[in-house]
């Protein structure tokens, strides 16, 4: 176990103060990492410079600079082409993780036939600390994982997640076409090489603060889920797993809907998705949900 070499890749534009941040979680941990890889993904002059700065005083950190940006997944995925690790950790710039979350992730990922291990993450709001829930779930008990993770992406952000290098360059990495859920689309594909480690110590921070993010853009984030549902639907094979995959599928356009404050919107998604097949998400999440749709308030995911 403690032979494991493992890449960090952290994607980064424009966010020299939040990757400073980010770094620092890295340098702390327990168990240290055999290198970090930055791709500074098109930053401005200046903040190509300040980035540049920061990677030079980082020990076992090398940076990848892109001149024209070519967004995460294709930055994700030219580090990953490039690391000399067994094991792809994946950090956004504007997030971090707690001191032991890479020895926690290690000795997941030695138990036999993992691909893919990923943990908890606590929500916070521009570096504050401050609790907005978590994300991340075990996946649900009744499905295989292929079907479980076609419904909905119990695991997360990219954040925390950590890969089998072999198994990401399998399955082609991430699909940089993609406006949005370019993580859930990759997760799909390696569900069906091996299993899923679930950590539920909540050992990343994920930043939801106002700074530009791809899920603040309703636009990118409805486009991506369609693009993705459609290819999560092929992996149903039975009538009982279809209902599934579509009930999940309405649930989370009205969580979309939710989210950006379209509440009222999301009221016939809910039903539906109730109508389809009542899962454990929905029956669980739909009293709150109901209750900000009917009196007009926003409310983002639990």
């Amino acid at each position: 176990m403690s032979d494991m070499r493992i890449s960090v890749i952290i994607p980064a534009r424009d966010r020299a103060d939040k990757l400073a941040r980010a770094l620092a979680s890295v340098t702390a941990q327990t168990e240290s990492p055999r290198e970090i890889l930055v791709v500074d993904d098109g930053s401005c002059p200046e903040e190509a410079a300040r980035t540049a700065e920061l990677v030079a005083a980082t020990p076992a950190t090398r940076l990848l600079r892109q001149e024209r940006s070519t967004g995460a997944a294709a930055a994700r995925n030219l580090a990953a082409r490039q690391a000399a690790g067994d094991v792809l950790a994946f950090l956004d710039s504007d997030d971090w993780w707690l001191p032991h979350r890479l020895a926690s992730h290690r000795a997941a990922l030695a138990a036999p036939g993992a691909v893919l291990s990923y943990n908890r993450a606590q929500l916070t709001r521009s570096g504050a600390g401050t609790g907005r829930g978590t994300v991340g779930r075990a996946p649900p008990a009744r499905w295989p994982l292929r079907v479980a993770v076609a419904g909905w992406n119990f695991v997360g952000s990219c954040s925390s997640v950590c890969v089998r290098t072999d198994a990401f360059r399998a399955v082609g990495g991430f699909d940089p076409e993609l406006p949005s859920c370019q993580d859930w689309e990759l997760w799909l594909r390696l569900s069906q090489r091996g299993r899923f480690a679930f950590l539920a110590e909540p050992l990343t921070f994920q930043d939801v603060g106002p700074h530009p993010r791809i899920t603040t853009s309703a636009q990118a984030v409805e486009a991506g889920h369609a693009l993705v549902h459609r290819r999560a639907a092929a992996m149903a094979s039975s009538a009982a797993e279809q209902r599934y995959v579509a009930a999940e599928h309405l649930w989370t356009l009205a969580e979309i809907e939710s989210r950006f404050e379209r509440t009222r919107a999301a009221l016939p998604y809910m039903l539906r998705s109730l109508l389809r097949c009542p899962t454990a998400r929905a029956l669980k999440r739909a009293p709150a949900l109901a209750l900000r749709a009917i009196s007009g308030t926003g409310g983002g995911w639990a």
